[in-house]
């Protein structure tokens, strides 16, 4: 991942471990401005079942970052309201 301070971008590569050398599943990350504040796209025009995986499991790891390490992409956690 690379963030600026307007966007972040990245991918997220994916392999078999049944077959390392096979084709990886390739997902690409890339800035939004509506929640979910990310866009994601696979570069298998097929929509195979490893791509759909990868698909879910980047959609997970983005969502993990946004809400437990968004200072990793170059943002900052929510202020709590105040009581």
């Amino acid at each position: 991942m690379a963030f600026d301070d307007v966007r972040f971008f990245g991918a997220a590569i994916f392999t078999d471990s049944n077959d390392p050398d096979g084709p990886w599943a390739t997902v690409l990350v890339d800035h939004s401005d509506e929640e979910p504040w990310f866009r994601l796209t696979t570069t298998d025009p097929t929509g195979s079942d490893v791509s759909v995986a990868a698909m879910a499991e980047t959609e997970r790891l983005m969502r993990f970052i946004l809400t437990e390490q968004p200072e990793r992409i170059g943002r900052t956690r929510p202020n709590p309201p105040a009581s």
